[in-house]
């Protein structure tokens, strides 16, 4: 079946996330959305210093 738009995050990047494995472990406790909620979390979360003058 044709995608109706074009994907937000392309294909290539999803093969990299995955790796190799099983996309329907992603969804598993401690899988990889779990891991990728917790490292987006991380950013967000870790200060940014900068310095504007």
């Amino acid at each position: 079946m044709p995608r109706r738009k074009p994907p937000v995050i392309a294909d290539a990047l999803l093969d990299q996330l995955l790796a190799g494995s099983d996309a329907r472990l992603a969804f598993e406790t401690d899988g990889l959305l779990d891991q990728l909620k917790k490292a987006l979390a991380e950013r967000v979360l870790t200060p940014r210093w900068t310095i504007t003058w």
